[in-house]
């Protein structure tokens, strides 16, 4: 899901149609502010891939902290002002290029994915209750 208006707008619209990705990428077009928090909640991880440019070297767009306020991971391109402002470690990746940032993304979205199912694969009702049976065989 790619929500907003910009300059890629248009682009992205494009490619969409042109490789069939009608069911898989969701562009929401502008959004009031009110509901911003809620697309933020409902994504996976959040994207800034912005081109390094005189233009973006000192910005440091607002969106960037409403992603870590809701426990986001935040993949950017590596703006001097962004990473001046947050450092290595405060839960930011930071890319070469804008493009480099949904790759990453899917890797990372697939990664976390992996390691959420390795935790949970053995958590379903019949292991919670054979647990349960071993605690209370041991208790009498």
């Amino acid at each position: 899901m790619i929500v907003g208006d910009g300059d890629a707008f248009d682009d992205l619209q494009r490619i969409r149609e042109e490789y069939h990705l009608e069911n898989q990428i969701i562009l929401t077009g502008k959004q009031p502010y009110e509901s911003i928090p809620a697309f933020i909640a409902s994504s996976d991880v959040c994207l800034l891939p912005a081109y390094n440019n005189e233009t973006m070297q000192d910005i440091v767009p607002i969106k960037l902290y409403e992603y870590m306020a809701m426990g986001k991971p935040v993949i950017t391109t590596k703006l001097p002002g962004v990473m001046k402002e947050f450092g290595e470690d405060r839960g930011i990746i930071y890319v070469d290029k804008p493009e480099d940032a949904f790759g990453r993304a899917v890797g990372m979205i697939e990664e976390y994915g992996s390691k959420a199912w390795g935790f949970v694969e053995n958590c379903g009702w019949d292991d919670v209750v054979d647990e349960f049976e071993g605690i209370l065989v041991k208790l009498i």
